[in-house]
């Protein structure tokens, strides 16, 4: 199995017609997405810009290149014509992020949110960034897990960053409890001057609401 996120861009104005026609999609579009073997599918908008997380069978490309001719993807894709105003780079490629981090743990009883937020870095030190999240700190690691992190992946494109997460009980409380960790406090430091935008200016995660999602 193979994670994956990609971008795309709607047109201004189209952000309500966009959620939707996602609020319920094809029950055939459905069938074919699990068919090619794509799992736990989930958008999420903020303004006009979309990401989409996914987990594919048995890798992305594979997945991907049996879903892109099926009859109802094909008609979906049209449906969205006057909609998305960009989702493929120059290659006709879809617009991935590359994942950089991923962290996870055994199952956990009771509700459960999906949840995402996006920050920005210095490009010129990208790098740095990707070789800190590449050798996690165990201490790290154990603090994502007890406070209620599951399916937790970090994505990067260039200087911007994004993060997917299935968070128990709910984003809000998780980010809470690991706020009062000491080791969190450390993580933090150890990327100061690398990332340049993590809150919005009245101090908040930068974050976007699900809009679609298909187990």
């Amino acid at each position: 199995m193979q994670r994956g996120l990609f971008y795309l861009r709607i047109f201004p104005g189209t952000e309500a017609e966009y959620d939707r026609r996602h609020a319920a999609i094809w029950p055939e579009l459905a069938a074919e997405i699990r068919a090619s073997g794509l799992r736990n599918m989930s958008g999420f908008r903020r303004g006009t810009d979309v990401w989409y997380y996914v987990e594919a069978e048995p890798d992305l490309r594979t997945a991907f290149a049996i879903h892109g001719p099926k009859p109802a993807n094909q008609r979906w894709n049209h449906y969205f014509r006057d909609v998305i105003a960009e989702i493929t780079g120059p290659d006709g490629d879809l617009l991935w992020f590359r994942e950089v981090f991923h962290a996870d743990g055994g199952p956990l009883p009771g509700p459960m949110r999906r949840g995402f937020f996006s920050l920005v870095i210095d490009g010129e030190r990208a790098s740095e960034y990707d070789a800190i999240h590449a050798d996690p700190w165990p201490d790290m690691l154990a603090a994502i897990r007890d406070t209620g992190f599951r399916n937790y992946s970090g994505f990067r494109r260039g200087a911007h960053v994004v993060y997917y997460g299935e968070f128990y009980p709910d984003a809000d409380t998780v980010f809470a409890r690991i706020g009062r960790t000491a080791v969190n406090a450390r993580w933090g430091r150890a990327f100061e001057g690398i990332i340049t935008t993590l809150a919005d200016v009245k101090g908040r995660l930068i974050t976007a609401d699900e809009v679609f999602h298909q187990d």
